[in-house]
């Protein structure tokens, strides 16, 4: 069939196929499926070791050989990387202490094969993902990244599949004055001195431990330069006090999910001069509605607003898009997700009593639409751009009329 399709066609295809920032494709290892596309056909292979932005996206897993990786260093030309070194084991091996001891035997070659291949290579921009099994495979390989100078480290995301409680070595890496993304799950920043990474501009904690209100303080106080902060269902005890934290001046967007009565109390005492991207994910419209009603500076200083929500009751999903919108002032951009016919019927309400939103650049709408629903998103009073989904891909696309 691929001999019937034009060759842009098909490269257009296989480009598709391979983008890493495509959320239907993240799950795949990109290093088999380049592989496998290349053993098609002469015309696959030409095409696929063409691009050297398809290998930019490397993955080293337990078992993968040097050869294989050395194939993906020599197609790279340069572009920045993103690399994730996967040290998880297999799961079956976790019980039994015989498989054990060949997963460390492995385990020590992994690591043998990083130093040796990927630290000496001339990366223009590195970021780095390790995941992991625990917080000793993160250990290890964090210490192998502390015995190296990588001048072009320049992110680095730390992904342990247990409880982390620190980063171990992290702040004693050569290149923290030169990192300017730190991503951290499971660990607490309170062990780590974000002081000894004055380039910070990018810092996301996911399930972390930040100690107490006042020690969540004064993180962010140390944050002198940070512009992007995400806080994914965190953990601050004293949540109920009443002091605001100020959020450094610099930032400019801000990604905070919550699923808890903590979460919506952390929001709500949050002062923020002014955002220019705001994402709110609550698990549920009720907790969104409440989002809004105990911060609702935030929403209305902020120029692109995300808000995602479980799918919920009609009635509340309606009621929180509708403190949503009310609360918008000059909002540019905005991306309900999951918010289907309840969301249609707020905006067709909000509209009705005088709502003003044809200053939008772009509406993006996500759920089940019926055809009714689509057509006034497309044709309706607000948005001069818009884009519906419907279960995770785009299904029409345009300018409103």
């Amino acid at each position: 069939m691929h001999q019937s399709l034009p060759t842009e066609m098909v490269e257009a295809i296989l480009l598709e196929a391979l983008d890493p920032s495509n959320p239907n494709t993240t799950w795949v290892d990109f290093v088999d499926l380049r592989r496998t596309l290349c053993l098609v056909c002469k015309i696959w292979k030409t095409l696929v070791e063409g691009h050297s932005t398809l290998w930019s996206t490397i993955t080293i897993q337990r078992f993968s050989t040097p050869a294989l990786l050395r194939r993906c260093m020599d197609i790279y030309k340069g572009t920045d990387a993103v690399l994730t070194i996967d040290a998880r084991a297999r799961k079956d091996t976790v019980k039994d202490k015989k498989l054990q001891k060949v997963e460390n035997v492995h385990m020590d070659r992994f690591l043998a094969m990083i130093g040796a291949e990927v630290m000496p290579s001339a990366w223009k921009v590195a970021r780095v993902t390790v995941k992991s099994g625990g917080e000793t495979e993160i250990e290890q390989v964090t210490n192998l990244l502390a015995q190296h100078s990588w001048p072009s480290l320049q992110a680095l995301a730390l992904q342990p599949s247990s409880n982390m409680g620190a980063a171990p070595r992290v702040f004693d890496l050569p290149q923290t004055h030169q990192i300017t993304t730190l991503h951290l799950d499971t660990a607490s920043p309170r062990h780590i001195p974000l002081s000894v990474f004055p380039s910070l501009h990018d810092l996301a904690l996911r399930n972390s431990d930040c100690g107490h209100w006042n020690g969540f303080e004064t993180i962010l106080h140390l944050l002198t330069h940070i512009r992007r902060l995400t806080l994914d269902k965190i953990k601050i005890a004293g949540w109920h006090s009443d002091r605001v934290v100020q959020m450094p001046d610099t930032l400019d967007t801000l990604r905070f999910s919550y699923e808890s009565v903590e979460g919506a109390a952390v929001l709500a005492r949050l002062e923020i001069g002014g955002l220019e991207t705001l994402e709110i994910r609550a698990y549920g419209g009720r907790d969104l509605r409440d989002a809004v009603a105990s911060n609702p500076s935030i929403f209305a200083r902020s120029r692109k607003i995300t808000v995602a929500q479980r799918h919920d009751s009609e009635l509340e999903t309606r009621e929180a898009t509708l403190a949503v919108l009310h609360a918008m002032h000059d909002v540019v951009r905005l991306d309900m997700a999951c918010f289907g016919p309840p969301g249609v019927a707020a905006l067709k309400e909000f509209v009705s009593k005088g709502g003003q939103l044809e200053d939008l650049e772009e509406v993006k709408c996500g759920g089940v639409f019926n055809e009714a629903d689509m057509q006034y998103i497309a044709g309706g009073k607000f948005g001069q751009k818009f884009v519906i989904m419907q279960h995770g891909g785009v299904v029409r696309r345009g300018h409103a009329k």
